[in-house]
């Protein structure tokens, strides 16, 4: 039997078999033969004319004579559109890839979200919390845990020394920003490190970061001392000055708020929230509503909001209003700092003063008083009274100035740093720029010295002269060439 060309015993060769054999077969079994038979003639015309209306299709769409011919894009969209999804079933495993890959982008995203929020790449994980709780931990019976901030920076560091040296646990939190040379701030970092006190690198707005550190320790106390420093700066950068001394104070103080126990807290405040006040000495009772620059007024600012906090929360806050501070590990933005840098390079230092010709003056204080009236305000801080968030009753609130109390001029300074230094100034005086600078500072301590037992003995003599000491060591400052020793800056 044949159907155009094909033979049917060439797709059953059983049939082949019994036509070959003399006997008749069974009646059922023609039967059934006569069946399958039919059922695959019928199979293989159905098939040919698939193949033949397809063909006839290619043809019409790619005719082999040249010339200009309109293709039925559609149709052939169409038929690739049948390939693809020639079956209900197939659509349904397209779908269901697709929601898979969905699922699958969802949930990497969310963990890429998780890591980033529990385990940034500068801290976080088990090492992380382990070095944290050794650092936080006091040594001596009685001893303070104490997270501080702006640890890397000139009164952070000597702070973060002072108390490890006594035997309370200190942990630091610092951002290296590039305000100034951030290798000195590394180098501080270094000094911490080999006395035994870990610096976390993070940033004060960083919430969750905050709420890790406290998960890690019962914090007992705050020292707040980062913050964007200078007068000048924020001419140029007003926004790092909102987002470190009042967006950043804030986060820090919502992470007191709901730590449990909730610590007492020192802040640094600025005796720049003096402003243009013309009666002198400064005292902690007069008027401070007339800052003279933007650092002046995010101060002002803060001092404002952490009395919100106590009142509200029973956080136990204290504020220190600092005067100028100077000495080793100091900031190169500093007079001082700087005056001493160009001195010793031959260069011009510009010298400025007031109206009518009248000398700058600053009640300039040395670092280890400042850091002796540091530790003395959380020596003497009361417990916060919060739980919760919320104040169980009064919680104490404090401001106290940080001075010397001896006023000093600009060029005063300059011939104590010559005399220091060996080396003769060049000096340009300028009239003083309204860029926010005051003509002077003098800080009445007098509440400080009855509360605190804050007295201050080094005088700028004595001062400047441990100042360029460290400097010309860790500048290394060679007098045979006049200049610095590059392999050490």
């Amino acid at each position: 039997m044949r159907v155009r060309g094909f033979s049917v015993f060439s797709f059953f060769p059983d049939l082949l078999f019994i036509r070959s054999r003399s006997a008749p077969l069974p009646q059922q079994v023609q039967l059934d033969i006569s069946s399958n038979a039919w059922r695959a003639i019928a199979a293989l015309r159905k098939k040919q004319a698939e193949e033949e209306m397809m063909k006839v299709k290619e043809d019409d769409l790619f005719p082999a004579t040249p010339g200009k011919v309109k293709i039925d894009r559609a149709l052939t969209i169409n038929r690739q559109f049948h390939r693809c999804f020639a079956s209900t079933g197939t659509m349904f495993m397209w779908a269901l890839l697709l929601i898979a890959l969905t699922a699958s982008y969802l949930s990497f995203q969310s963990f890429v979200e998780s890591s980033s929020k529990y385990f940034p790449s500068n801290w976080g994980g088990m090492q992380w919390e382990k070095q944290i709780r050794a650092s936080a931990t006091p040594r001596r019976p009685g001893g303070k845990s104490v997270l501080l901030t702006g640890a890397a920076g000139f009164v952070g560091t000597h702070v973060s020394l002072a108390l490890r040296k006594r035997g309370d646990g200190v942990v630091g939190l610092d951002n290296f920003n590039n305000y100034y040379d951030p290798s000195l701030k590394k180098a501080r970092k270094a000094v911490l490190a080999s006395h035994g006190v870990f610096v976390v690198e993070g940033d004060i707005n960083d919430g969750r970061l905050l709420a890790k550190l406290f998960d890690a320790v019962p914090f007992s106390h705050v020292m707040h001392l980062a913050a964007q420093a200078g007068v000048r700066y924020a001419i140029e950068n007003p926004a790092s000055y909102v987002h470190s001394n009042i967006a950043g104070l804030v986060t820090l103080l919502e992470a007191c708020k709901s730590a449990d126990p909730q610590p007492a807290i020192v802040w640094a405040s600025s005796s720049s929230v003096y402003g243009l006040n013309e009666k002198v000495p400064f005292s902690e009772i007069d008027r401070t509503d007339s800052p003279a620059s933007l650092y002046a007024a995010t101060k002002k600012a803060g001092e404002e909001i952490t009395h919100t906090y106590n009142h509200i929360y029973g956080l136990s806050i204290t504020g220190l209003r600092f005067f100028t501070v100077y000495g080793p590990w100091g900031r190169p933005d500093m007079a001082y700092f700087s005056f001493t840098r160009n001195i010793l390079q031959a260069k011009p230092i510009t010298v400025y003063r007031g109206k009518n010709g009248v000398d700058l003056a600053r009640d300039f204080t040395y670092i280890d008083d400042i850091v002796k009236g540091c530790v003395a305000s959380l020596d003497t801080s009361a417990k916060s009274t919060g739980d919760g968030g919320r104040k169980q009753g009064p919680a104490q609130y404090r401001i106290f100035n940080l001075g010397n109390t001896s006023p000093v001029t600009v060029p005063a300074l300059v011939r104590i740093l010559e005399q220091n230094l060996k080396v003769k100034a060049k000096i340009h005086v300028m009239e003083m720029p309204g860029n926010g600078d005051v003509p002077f500072t003098h800080a009445n301590i007098s509440y400080a010295r009855a509360e605190l037992g804050y007295n201050p003995t080094t005088n700028l003599e004595t001062g400047l002269k441990k100042f360029v000491k460290w400097y010309l060591s860790y500048y290394g400052y060679s007098p045979k060439t006049g200049g610095k020793d590059s392999k050490n800056l």
